[in-house]
């Protein structure tokens, strides 16, 4: 009678690993498409940004229609990082006013982001 309690113990749990097992593929996709609208929600926060802040008016983007003069183009730039263009959003230099005080850190984020998804080659 023992033999048979542990064989009935065991099937529940070989049962909640082979769902396990079978659900394992599955997770990425649902992952993935959770993942997406925020993905674009983001990169539409950051055009919107670009569009609201004036950055068309001294930059080049030709995703954003932006053909600005005073600051550098960012379409063709390779040393453009996430990183350099968060510092310079946050910090500014020069020309480029600061706006680490004006956007809170999710915004700049989102700017920047854009701005590297967007540049032309």
């Amino acid at each position: 009678m023992n033999s048979n309690i542990a064989r009935i113990v065991r099937l529940p749990g070989l049962a909640i690993l082979a769902a396990a097992a079978l659900a394992a593929p599955f997770a990425p996709m649902a992952f993935a498409a959770d993942t997406a609208p925020d993905a674009a929600a983001h990169h539409s926060q950051g055009k919107q940004l670009f569009e609201d802040w004036g950055c068309a008016s001294c930059h080049t983007l030709k995703d954003a229609g932006a053909s600005g003069h005073v600051g550098p183009a960012f379409d063709g730039n390779p040393g453009l990082t996430k990183d350099f263009a968060v510092g310079r959003i946050t910090d500014g230099q020069g020309a480029m006013p600061s706006f680490g005080g004006l956007m809170t850190d999710e915004e700049i984020n989102a700017l920047a982001d854009y701005i590297i998804a967007s540049k032309a080659p």
